[in-house]
């Protein structure tokens, strides 16, 4: 929010994707970034929205969409900075390549880009299979069935930012008590990038 403020953009536009319950989306709004919530589930967006209506005139509007769809008619120049936590770690190599072209059109002239992984260690790591070895980690079916990738080695992700013309300014790592698994932590790493010219 810092990043996108300082930009100076008018309005400061913001999309949070894969916005589920709208925890960050709302917190943006709130601090006046004009923001947009996309979330697939219509059962999660309905919650969402029954949940903004607590703070009448935010500038916030929860849309359900799928990401793909959604980021592919963002026109360009729209968006002062892109924020997806624990998205993007479901997304192949060339998924999330093509995201970061995209987005980059859609980015003002040093858009903030920012993208939390799952990391190594995280809870969820322990119950499941390796399906898959990648450079930047690896790449676990859960009990839920589903593969997510568990970021062991991030520079491997800030190198497909940077290949796509992103400015890699800071990676982060973080930890959250009893996050997706009680009395277990949840592991993530964040990738804080700017859109560079071109």
């Amino acid at each position: 929010m810092r990043e996108v403020a300082a930009l100076g953009a008018r309005p400061a536009s913001v999309v949070e994707l894969g916005a589920g319950s709208c925890d960050h989306a709302l917190r943006c709004a709130r601090d006046g970034l004009h923001t947009t919530a996309v979330e697939y589930s219509g059962v999660v967006v309905a919650a969402a929205r029954e949940r903004a209506r607590r703070y009448p005139g935010l500038p916030l509007e929860i849309v359900q969409a799928d990401l793909f769809a959604y980021t592919a008619r963002l026109t360009p120049g729209s968006v002062a900075g892109v924020y997806a936590n624990s998205v993007f770690h479901f997304l192949s190599p060339d998924e999330r390549r093509a995201q970061y072209r995209g987005l980059h059109g859609a980015l003002v002239a040093g858009g903030v880009l920012a993208i939390s992984f799952k990391a190594a260690g995280d809870a969820l790591q322990r119950r499941g299979s390796i399906v898959e070895e990648t450079a930047a980690g690896a790449i676990i079916e859960g009990d839920d069935r589903i593969g997510r990738l568990f970021v062991a080695h991030p520079d491997a992700l800030t190198d497909e930012m940077r290949a796509e013309g992103y400015a890699v300014a800071q990676v982060i790592h973080w930890s959250v008590p009893g996050y997706n698994v009680a009395d277990e932590r949840g592991e993530f790493v964040g990738i804080l990038g700017r859109r560079g010219s071109g």
